[in-house]
């Protein structure tokens, strides 16, 4: 594993220009986004619906771009790699774009599950939704908000924050190997969820987990960290730039973890299915 994570830094740090597309697409999006808030709700509905054609678009090259220099890592052409977007696009756009919408029904199912598990087990805290959505607004009100609980309601909000982790954390977990198992074995998007999940559940599963709770860890000390220093403009500034190092690291170090163990296998590139 530790040799895994060396050549998969390796491999960002030689195509960086990855990066490229991500800093684009995170731009024009934002743009987009923010120019497209303010609308009827068809309006709302037609741009939402662009978005994630425009993510779906953006996804199919970016992950082809991966995968390209995770199979080809001894390739020194790299500024070459960047002409692989529009290939990717072409060629991936449509198992990418139903790799999206499988991705978010699967979520949407889990996170209706956890509703009902929570509803059923944990109870209702009886916490009004306008002192919740106050509570939002900043640091002071969240902590004049916890206060008000009583010790009950304040188990039953733990445990309800618990229970959407863990939901969040296995819809995570349960799509970590769909992007490579596209990109690397079966475009049909239901196929390669089948072998994704299949591959995920395999004897290396331990190996996985280690692998999930590697690239969760960092993540969430990220996230620690723009939290606390974020305030910070300069912190923030070099907090976006290591968020975006990472965002490239994690996909990389995901698709050459793939690769290496259910694809090059042995120095044999396994194509069955």
């Amino acid at each position: 594993m530790l040799k895994l994570i060396k050549d998969s830094f390796g491999i960002t740090n030689k195509y960086i220009i990855l990066a490229t597309p991500l800093i684009l697409f995170s731009l024009l999006s934002s743009l987009y986004l923010l120019f497209s808030i303010n609308g009827s709700k068809i309006g709302l509905a037609i741009a939402a619906v662009l978005f994630v054609l425009m993510f779906g678009a953006f996804l199919s090259g970016w992950l082809y771009m991966t995968t390209r220099c995770v199979k080809n890592s001894e390739d020194e052409d790299i500024n070459g790699l960047i002409k692989e977007f529009p290939a990717g696009v072409g060629e991936y756009f449509l198992p990418t774009l139903c790799m999206v919408v499988i991705s978010f029904i699967l979520g949407l199912l889990l996170f209706i599950l956890s509703m009902i598990i929570g509803v059923k087990a944990i109870g209702d805290p009886q916490i009004p939704q306008t002192a919740f959505s106050a509570s939002m607004n900043s640091v002071g009100a969240m902590k004049k908000f916890a206060a008000s609980l009583t010790n009950e309601q304040l188990i039953k909000v733990n445990l309800w924050n618990l229970l959407l982790f863990c939901t969040m954390a296995l819809n995570y977990f349960l799509v970590i190997f769909y992007a490579p198992a596209i990109f690397m074995k079966n475009k049909n998007p239901f196929i390669a969820f089948g072998i994704a999940l299949r591959d995920l559940f395999s004897r290396k599963f331990f190996k996985n987990i280690l692998l999930y709770i590697f690239v969760s860890i960092i993540y969430l000390v990220l996230s620690a960290l723009v939290a606390i220093f974020g305030g910070n403009v300069f912190m923030h500034f070099v907090f976006t730039l290591v968020n975006f190092y990472f965002i490239v690291f994690a996909a990389v170090l995901i698709f050459n973890y793939y690769y290496i163990n259910f694809i090059k296998i042995g120095g044999n590139v396994d194509k069955t299915v």
